[in-house]
């Protein structure tokens, strides 16, 4: 059965509030089963009843390259710290790989999450969100425990076995961890505090991809939504629209257009800002024409990240020749909080029941 308690709950609502952002959809409703169509390859052998697979909810976005309809079948979770551990990550792809096995050709599934016109795919995402907070490891640990010490007593953390996940061919599943979620928590809270100020867009903004050798931008939207991938990556380069309020009965431009580049790295030497300076440049975005914020969460950057900015940009200016960095190239630095959320999955349920 689809899980639909207080704390999924807290998972629904931090999904929501982010991904909405990110300019996903949701399709269909939440918290339904539908039909196994497999029953024999994914039925426990101890068990007797029909089968069938849960779903939370599916997100889905058009993307860019390919211009297919991604369909996020998904798998909500909030746990403690103490209740994350890598066997109720394994059994939740298991279940998340039979799930997507039988989705995509399933008329019941169709039914039931009004399919987009077009092409489409489905994919698996698994989104845990630690409620209380306290989960500071990255899952790479669940799947490639660290070595013990020496003399380290107890038994060494059992890591998830990829080969008993049945991903079908072609298929992919993504998860979202807790340490990632907060990353963009804190995104979604620097967002809000610059449209509080009227530096950023309310609506008129999307997310930036490149024009690569191989791949190519091939959607007609303006604001081009984000992708699971690029959500994941280093970095990710958001182009926003200037910011229009109406000032003494008029509309004027109170804030120019530009782009907002969100890092997620430590920022420990310079030649991190030199390789992204670089990438920039490729992408044809970094000149004095085009304003640039490069934005970085106080808990991943080093100490000295801005140091190393400053240094990165000077060593750039110097290797294309120009005489003052800061002019000729419109970038500047912002250290932004690090965002938690703590929800009282108490008080979430009392909210549920007086809904």
């Amino acid at each position: 059965m689809a899980e639909n308690g207080p704390r999924e709950d807290i998972a629904k609502i931090v999904s929501e509030k982010l991904l909405s952002l990110f300019k996903w959809k949701q399709y269909g409703p939440y918290d339904q089963d539908f039909p196994c169509r497999k029953q024999q390859k994914h039925l426990d052998k101890d068990k007797t009843q029909k089968h069938t697979h849960p779903v939370d909810v599916v997100f889905g976005y058009k993307d860019p390259y390919s211009n297919k309809n991604v369909l996020l079948n998904t798998d909500l979770k909030s746990y403690g710290e103490g209740t994350i551990n890598s066997t109720m990550v394994e059994d939740a792809l298991i279940s998340l790989a039979k799930t997507i096995d039988c989705a995509e050709n399933s008329p019941d599934w169709q039914r039931k999450y009004a399919i987009p016109p077009g092409d489409y795919e489905v994919r698996g995402l698994l989104f845990v969100y630690n409620h209380d907070n306290k989960q500071q490891k990255e899952f790479y640990e669940f799947f490639y425990p660290p070595k013990r010490e020496k003399g380290q007593l107890g038994r060494p953390p059992k890591p998830i076995q990829l080969s008993k996940i049945p991903v079908p061919k072609d298929k992919q599943l993504h998860f979202v961890e807790p340490l990632l979620i907060n990353y963009w928590m804190s995104i979604s809270a620097d967002i809000s505090d610059m449209i509080r100020l009227s530096t950023f867009p309310k609506n008129d903004y999307g997310f930036y991809y490149p024009q690569l050798t191989f791949h190519k931008v091939t959607s007609s939207e303006k604001y081009l939504p984000a992708t699971i991938e690029l959500l994941s990556s280093p970095f990710i380069i958001i182009k926003h629209d200037e910011v229009k309020e109406i000032v003494n009965s008029t509309i004027e431009t109170v804030y120019g257009p530009g782009y907002i580049v969100y890092y997620n790295r430590e920022a420990k030497t310079d030649k991190e800002f030199l390789y992204l300076l670089d990438l920039l440049s490729k992408y044809q975005l970094l000149n004095s024409e085009n304003k640039i914020r490069l934005k970085i969460p106080q808990v991943n950057a080093d100490s000295s990240a801005r140091s190393h900015f400053t240094r990165a940009l000077e060593k750039y200016a110097h290797e294309w020749g120009y005489d003052d960095a800061g002019k000729s190239l419109n970038i500047h630095l912002d250290m932004i909080p690090y965002t938690r959320e703590f929800y009282n999955s108490e008080n979430i349920g009392w909210k549920s029941v007086h809904a």
